[in-house]
């Protein structure tokens, strides 16, 4: 039986840069779903890194109050589980091996959005399942930021925004359901 996704979780290495960026656009373009970030490796209580908290402001989203926090075992509970590279895809599946048919990398969301348009509007369990069965293209990591130059931070956030535009399209229609 297939539920509709009503969960997302992001998660990134420290929870400063990527991972909380995609939360917040996430949040602001599709109210009423549960959306939130961890770290692999967080940096535990730090706020969001200063050039990509710049850069959510930029697109309407507030990173005030934002502090990192690691990953656990319960927030792998969400729906649809997004990394933002192969290695902390790795790391959660060995973590935890029950996540596997909800994860994925958020580089590989325009698959999920063909598979779910194969189905209807929305997107659910069985999407998800689908997508996380398939193989799927390589060289799809978001690259970190932390740490590089505002030209990174920028096409960093340009490259998410695209993303989570996609993703959000998907989450809007299955509300509409």
């Amino acid at each position: 039986m297939t539920r509709p996704v009503s969960s997302v979780l992001l998660v990134c290495t420290g929870n400063v840069c990527r991972s909380p960026f995609a939360e917040l656009l996430l949040r602001t373009r599709v109210p009423g779903i549960t959306v939130a970030s961890a770290g692999i490796d967080a940096l535990g209580g730090d706020p969001m890194e200063h050039r990509m908290a710049e850069e959510a402001r930029r697109r309407g989203a507030d990173p005030a109050g934002f502090r990192a926090r690691q990953v656990r075992g319960e927030d792998l509970a969400a729906d649809l589980v997004l990394v933002m590279s192969e290695r902390q895809r790795s790391h959660l599946r060995e973590e935890d091996p029950s996540v596997v048919r909800r994860l994925g990398l958020l580089g590989h969301v325009p698959e999920l959005a063909a598979i779910a348009a194969r189905q209807g509007p929305g997107l659910d369990s069985g999407a998800v399942d689908r997508w996380t069965r398939q193989a799927l293209p390589p060289g799809r990591d978001v690259p970190d930021p932390y740490r590089r130059p505002p030209e990174v931070a920028a096409a960093t956030a340009r490259r998410i925004e695209s993303l989570v535009d996609q993703l959000a399209v998907l989450l809007t229609a299955t509300g509409e359901r």
